[in-house]
């Protein structure tokens, strides 16, 4: 039996993995929130090894509170600017700027500036980061609300990948809710698409500049 036939569709087509300089980057767009990714190296141990990668995010783009419960975050500002808060802590932060954020520690941003942001970012260690980000952002944007957060998949992800993003403190909400959240993308039948991503030319420009732009929005 062709094994394809079991194999769950990406509701979205802005994720694929190119070649640049001899090395694969994978690279992938959400379909609603303002935010690309390319993962530009990984470990040969993700148990202790370091991932590097580069988010893009578009004006006015928050990225909610939350944490790493395992895993250290790095990031520099390459262009734009942040409003930072960590640990309850907000600055703002721009070009050249660089913060490190311990494990488990709550952090959140919004790009505050007219240009988008990029940031170079590393996690340590590397863990299933690449597999949570790449799952959280393979559905159709019909499937995402406005904010761009489909709470059940997250669950579902989160599930198959840990706690690479999680609630900034755990109390009994969150944890009734961590319990219940599964059992209601179940009964709505939501399944991490598994599909391979497509593979691309080596083109790199042309190719990061479809990521920057999203050209099947």
């Amino acid at each position: 039996m062709d094994s394809t036939a079991w194999s769950v569709p990406r509701g979205n087509k802005q994720q694929w993995i190119e070649t640049r300089g001899g090395r694969s980057v994978t690279v992938t767009e959400h379909p609603v929130r303002g935010e690309t990714v390319e993962f530009l190296n990984e470990p040969d141990d993700p148990e202790t090894g370091t991932l590097t990668l580069k988010f893009h995010l578009e004006p006015g783009h928050t990225v909610a509170e939350h944490c790493h419960p395992e895993q250290v975050e790095t990031f520099t500002i390459n262009t734009g600017e942040l409003r930072v808060t960590i640990d309850g802590k907000e600055h703002t932060a721009g070009a050249g700027d660089h913060e490190k954020i311990p494990k488990g520690v709550p952090h959140k941003y919004t790009v505050i500036s007219d240009e988008p942001v990029t940031l170079s970012v590393t996690m340590t260690p590397a863990l299933k980061f690449k597999d949570f980000v790449v799952a959280e952002h393979a559905l159709a944007r019909e499937s995402y609300p406005k904010d761009g957060l489909n709470i059940p998949y997250f669950s579902v992800v989160t599930d198959a990948y840990g706690p690479a993003i999680a609630a900034p403190k755990e109390n009994a909400v969150t944890r009734v809710m961590g319990a219940i959240l599964p059992t209601i993308a179940r009964i709505k039948g939501l399944k991490i698409p598994d599909e391979p991503l497509p593979v691309r030319g080596d083109d790199s420009q042309e190719q990061t500049a479809d990521a920057a732009t999203g050209d099947a929005r």
